[in-house]
Formats: structure tokens, sequence, C-alpha cells
């Protein structure tokens, strides 16, 4: 009665397990930006957006190719080797390969296992063993024996364990994906850093060229005078210093390049020492940024969605936590050939033999191990919620300051530009009263001072305008189309 009761006591059991439930955590998304690059700062007073579901792995990715937003064909060819090239993503596509793999592993215990052990025995038997006859004399005894068995095994996954863990494998092959897009994300955008910074010393060390020319220009000029005796040795000291002044800044701005170029190098797998990239000045300009970047945009953020699918990988292993608290289910058995005689075993009609049964295995008592590792489990997955979440907001607060840079750094552009153009007529006008003997020299050095930090401070603003474009990217997930 018990054995034909079994089987519907184990439907019953089933019934009883809570299915997987598993639902991504919800938070709620701005319904627009405090810092829009067009707009003016000031708190939202918008009632909070409706909460909204997070990213998953099937989000939209991020566009293939964001670099070309800037338009600009040696980025284009930089951005190509290091995707090719670079030795921290090359790992990363590995750990992709491994994740998929262990999928195929835990997929494989869904399926019987099957293995042929054959196994040889020769045994002697006491003469002095114990009897359960007496036959006078003991005999010893020698016997061989040849098997041949085909051993099967299967666990019945009644409950779904063997399902949670392939889920959570899957999630955790889905987390090494996203894992995978957000190291690229990472190194093409530290790519285009360097690059921009590379391009910003270039301005900066052709404003200093100019200048450069201009204090050699002036410190003939000086001289002239001081041996016609129209002005005196204290202005020739003056222009001098201001040379050295500027060559000692030039050679600070090479030794920041070849920082730069460095890291470029590393970033495109290449070694520091064999990498040069040729210096090319020219306008340092930004594309424009909408006016309007959706929320939405963030559901592509590759750390977004490593975040969550890790989440629902520590979901998974606890629900298989929890059915190993249940009974499990194995069938077993084998079939093969045995025979004393190595002979005989093609005798199949009187060498085989077989065996085919089941068992139930019912945890009892295990000083609560299986309660602790499924507690352990859930308290995992409450990390792992919150840590979502942490990370959500941090993406919000990267876009805030991300648009907020772009606009500053515009504002502060333009008003350089303004600084920039003041600067030089002030400096041309010294120059020519201090030709015309209306003023002294140490004017024109201060007038000369003005304009150099203002042209290098505009050339810095720039670079840090595409930096922050590129910083903006970044935080989008990889662009805004």
């Amino acid at each position: 009665m018990t054995l034909r009761l079994f089987p519907f006591l184990l439907v019953l059991l089933a019934g009883c397990v809570r299915p997987p439930s598993y639902a991504p955590p919800t938070l709620p998304a701005p319904t627009a930006w405090k810092n829009a690059v067009d707009a003016a700062p000031a708190v939202i007073s918008a009632p909070a957006a409706p909460a909204t579901a997070p990213p998953t792995v099937g989000s939209p990715p991020a566009p293939a190719a964001w670099w070309t937003l800037f338009n600009d064909p040696n980025l284009d060819a930089l951005e190509q080797q290091a995707s090719a090239q670079n030795y921290g993503l090359q790992a990363a596509v590995a750990r992709v390969e491994a994740a998929r793999a262990a999928v195929r592993v835990a997929d494989s215990y869904r399926s019987p296992l099957v293995t042929v052990d054959p196994q040889v025995y020769r045994t002697h038997l006491s003469a002095l063993r114990p009897l359960p006859f007496s036959l006078g004399t003991g005999l010893g005894v020698t016997q061989s024996q040849y098997y041949i068995p085909v051993n099967a095994s299967y666990e019945v996954d009644v409950w779904g364990r063997i399902r949670s863990s392939i889920r959570a494998a899957e999630a955790d092959a889905q987390v090494q994906e996203a894992n995978r897009r957000t190291v690229l994300l990472s190194l093409t955008a530290d790519a285009a850093t360097y690059y921009f910074g590379l391009r910003g010393l270039d301005a900066r060390l052709a404003v200093l060229d100019t200048a450069r020319q201009d204090r050699q220009h002036s410190l003939a000029l000086t001289r002239a005078r001081f041996e016609a005796g129209l002005d005196n040795e204290i202005a020739v000291h003056r222009a001098e210093t201001e040379l050295a002044n500027v060559d000692a800044g030039r050679a600070e701005t090479q030794r920041q390049r070849l920082g730069l170029e460095a890291a470029l190098a590393t970033v495109l797998g290449q070694p520091a020492s064999a990498f040069a990239l040729a210096p090319q000045a020219g306008p340092l300009l930004a594309p424009a940024v909408p006016p309007t970047l959706p929320a939405a945009l963030l559901a592509r953020r590759p750390d977004l969605q490593q975040a969550e699918r890790r989440l629902a990988a520590a979901s998974a292993r606890a629900d298989g936590a929890a059915r190993a608290r249940l009974p499990s289910v194995r069938l077993n058995g084998y079939l093969g050939a045995q025979s004393a005689q190595l002979g005989d075993l093609a005798r199949i009609s009187d060498s085989y033999t077989y065996y085919v049964g089941g068992g139930v295995s019912i945890p009892v008592f295990n000083g609560g191990r299986n309660r602790a590792n499924e507690q352990v489990a859930r308290a995992e997955t409450d990390a792992l919620v919150a840590d979502y979440r942490q990370a959500a907001l941090v993406a919000f607060r990267e876009v805030e300051t991300g648009q907020a840079d772009v606009r500053q750094y515009q504002t502060q552009i333009a008003a350089r530009q303004r600084a920039l153009r003041a600067a030089r007529q002030a400096s041309a006008l010294t120059k020519e009263r201090y030709r015309a003997g209306l003023t002294n020299y140490f004017e024109v050095v201060d007038a000369d001072r003005q304009n150099l930090d203002a042209a290098t401070l505009l050339t810095q603003t720039q670079s840090d305008l595409l930096a922050a474009t590129v910083a903006l990217v970044r935080a989008l997930g990889g662009g805004w189309e």
C-alpha cells in the first residue's frame, strides 16, 4: 500500500513547492534631469516617476561604435585597435566561454549517468574460514570473477532543484556577457579620454610654441633697445626669464604627454616603448549633446545589467537551496555479463545479470545545515538587491554629473574665448606702447602672461569638455542615440 501511494505523495509534495518567482527589483526613474545641457540648473519639482523595471540582459545594447559621434578618423582607428588587442577584453571573452560551458555542465545533470565498468576479481577463501556445515577438514578456495556491467543512474528532478541550478548557471553566463560589454565600454572610453587628453596637450604645445616665438622676439627687441641705450638691463633679464618659463612649461607639457601616450598604449594592447602618437594640433570640438536624454537609456548600461543578472543567479541558487531540504529521488541499475571464466562472458543467455531499482533520500537531521544554506542564499540575494539599487543610484548620479560638467565647460569656453580676445588686444596695444617708449617692459611681461594664461586655459577647458562628453557617453551606456 505504501509503495502504491508513494508516487501520489511525490506529486502532492511537488504541488507544495514554491515555483520560481524572481522579478527584477523596481526603482523610480527621474522624470527629468536636473542638469540638462541647455536648461537652467534647478531642482526637479515634478512628481516622481512610477517605478520602472530595471535593465535586464535582454535590454538593447549600446551602439557598437559610439565613438563615431566625435567624427574623428584617428579615434576610430584607435578604438578598433583597442577592441581587437586589449588583453583585459580578451580575458573577459574567455570568462564568457567558461560560463557558457558551466551552463552545459549544469544542464548535464538532467540526463542519466551511464558508465561501463569492467571488473576482474580473484579471491582466495581461507581453509580455516567458518563453515555453515561440518564438512570435515576445511579446504581453501580460489575464485575468479569477470564482470562487464553497464551502470545507469538518474535523479528525478521532482522539485526543480536541478532546474534551479541551470537557471543560476544561465544567469552567471549572462553576468559574464554583461561584464564583457562593461570592459569593452570602459576600455573604449579610456582610449577616447587618453586620446583627447593628448590632443589637448598638443594644442597647449602649439600655444607654447607661439608664445616661445613671441618671447624670443621680445628678448631680441629688449636687447636691441638696451644696446641702443633706450632701455635698461632689467628688461633684458625679464625677457630671458619669460622665455625660460615658457621652455619649462613646454617640458612639463611634454612630460604629461608621454605619460598619456604610455597609458593609451596599454589600452591598445601595445608596449609603451613601441607606441607613439604623432602630435596633431587642431580644433578641439565636442559633439553637441541633445537637450533631452531619456532615462530609459540607462537600461543598456552593461554594469546595471550585470548587477541584475547577478541578482537573478543568486535568486535561483536560493530556490535550489530551499529544494535541497526536500527528499531526493534516484533511479539506478545495471546490466552486464558475469562469469567465473573469461570465455563464458560471450554466453549472453547464461551470463547476463541485471539490477533495476530506486530510492528516496529524505533529509531527517544534519544539524540544520540545509536550513542554514537556504538562509545564507536568501541573505546574499537581499544584499544583491541593495547592491543593484545602489548601482542604479550611482548611474543616475553619473548622468547628472556628466551633463552638469558638459554644460559648465561650455559656459567656461565661451567666457575663456572672450578673455583670450581681450588678452590678445591688450598684449598688442601694450607692445605698441613699449615700442613707442610710452611704457616699460613690466607691463609687456604682464600682458604677455595674461595672453598665455588665457590661451592655455582655453585649450585646457576644451580638452576637459571632450573628456566630460566621453564620461557622459559612458554614463549613458554608450552614447545617446
